[in-house]
């Protein structure tokens, strides 16, 4: 029955479009003028236009009807006093083609506006009455499985929301839309979906990287052309897989591996490498002392040297000791506001001798983690000390948090305003040995992973041409 309805703060456009989208049939807003002010998914797909191509437009390019909204509605209420048949209008599709379909609307009135919501309940009937649609509806809203479908125009006429999502774009800006609208300014072969399907050019488990304006993808590609009962292309569809994860897993496993085998050449040699280092160092103390009481300056200075050295090299031992085997992780519950207040005082005094401002944006916000207290603040330290170094003479270290959407884990965000990583050697910063220092040992960023990693966390870069972040995601209570 027609009747009017309520939808809160109509004037706002978020909640219509949330409104209108949770109905299952195809459904439509207009104002009193007579103009569309939203549509829903399900219209889209039956009528093949484009959301665009609708809003602020007139009703009449969808409903023909020769009077008002007003006059509509008031025949509608009308026939229902006087008939239980529901009321019928005439529709037409894109194409100019029309049909009938039994019609409901509500009205609210909203300051200085009527507003029509008008259900259109046997559009979404035709749609979904086959096995086949059944299955295009799942896989376009409830699995994982990235799917777009062209018509012969190279038209977007079906898109998952998997696949919306690897576009970094809304559904409902996407359906009905040419793929050269879609993707303007992205030459043809860099583009997600391509009008060489339609050709006849097939895909077959092709591994492919695609990057939108917040996230980088690998994915597994099939594309193929659809025809007819005669041969004639009519369309094309792509399947997307997402194996990011799955790569990461693997690069993580690769990394691992590298790890242990460091590990036991370390474990196997630290001690033989330790033993003659004592030795050593302990007779150059000595000499020290000798030179000192001698007045033989240059030899004690080479004898300085020498011992800056032997501890350089003790350090390294260490290090190769911290990856070769399990530490000995003291868990406890920390508060990262003590960590960071004792820490800050470490990495300002280093940033004033580069020039470097400190920001530190979570001062007391930080929640409670469960992890080692001294071995977390070996990370902040060493990820700080990077980017003040990465920065040279002027910059800005800025250090904050948030919430990871997607786990239980919050995030410490270390970001720096240097050059950057760049993009081919971003994925090999964490190997060991790996650096681009001239005196840097290349296993400062494993032992920090490993610690990471042994306390149940994980360690993200991110780095667009100007500016580098480090994530540091653990557990939180």
């Amino acid at each position: 029955m027609s009747q009017p309805f309520l939808l809160g703060h109509v004037g706002s456009a978020g909640h219509v479009q949330r409104f209108v989208h949770q109905l299952p049939t195809a459904v439509l807003v207009a104002n009193q003028a007579g103009s569309i002010v939203e549509v829903n998914e399900q219209l889209l797909r039956v009528t093949g236009y484009a959301r665009e191509h609708l809003l602020r437009h007139p009703v009449q390019v969808i409903l023909p009807y020769n009077g008002s909204l007003k006059q509509l509605y008031e025949e509608i209420l009308e026939k229902e006093t006087e008939s239980d048949s529901p009321f019928e209008v005439t529709w037409r599709d894109m194409h100019g083609v029309e049909r009938t379909t039994a019609v409901m609307m509500q009205v609210q009135q909203a300051e200085e506006t009527m507003y029509y919501l008008i259900y259109l309940f046997q559009l979404g009937q035709e749609r979904n009455a086959g096995l086949a649609e059944r299955i295009v509806a799942k896989l376009t809203h409830d699995t994982s499985v990235g799917l777009f479908v062209l018509d012969a125009d190279a038209t977007i006429v079906e898109a998952s929301h998997s696949a919306c999502k690897l576009l970094g774009a809304d559904r409902l800006n996407i359906l009905n839309k040419h793929v050269d609208e879609v993707f303007a300014g992205i030459p043809e072969q860099h583009r997600l979906i391509k009008k060489e399907w339609l050709d006849g050019v097939k895909l077959h488990n092709v591994p492919i990287f695609w990057s939108n304006d917040s996230q980088r993808y690998e994915l597994i590609v099939d594309a193929n052309s659809i025809q007819d009962e005669s041969g004639k292309t009519v369309g094309a569809f792509v399947l997307f897989k997402d194996i990011t994860n799955l790569r990461s897993f693997e690069q993580k496993i690769e990394r691992n591996e590298r790890l242990a085998m460091i590990g036991q050449i370390a474990a196997g040699t630290a001690h033989e490498i330790r033993n003659p280092l004592t030795s050593i160092k302990g007779f150059l103390q000595m000499f020290l002392q000798s030179f000192s009481e001698s007045g033989m300056d240059r030899e004690k200075t080479y004898t300085e040297i020498m011992l800056t050295e032997i501890n350089r090299i003790n350090s390294l031992v260490s290090e190769f000791l911290l990856l070769s085997k399990p530490r000995d992780v003291q868990y406890s519950i920390v508060d990262l506001n003590v960590v960071f207040e004792e820490i800050l005082p470490i990495v300002e005094s280093q940033a004033i001798l580069y020039g470097i401002d400190v920001k530190f944006l979570s001062r007391g916000n930080l929640p409670l983690v469960v992890g080692d207290n001294e071995l977390l603040k070996q990370v902040f330290i060493n990820i700080c000390k990077n980017g003040i170094e990465a920065m040279g003479e002027q910059g800005t270290l800025q250090i904050s948090h948030h919430i990871d959407q997607d786990g239980d884990k919050m995030s410490i965000d270390i970001h720096d305003t240097g050059p950057g990583i760049p993009l081919y050697i971003i994925d090999k910063i964490f190997d060991p040995f790996f650096t681009t220092k001239e005196e840097g040992t290349g296993l400062g960023l494993s032992v920090c992973q490993k610690i990471i990693h042994d306390l149940g966390g994980q360690i993200r870069v991110s780095s667009k041409g100007y500016g580098t972040t480090f994530h540091i995601l653990l557990p939180y209570l």
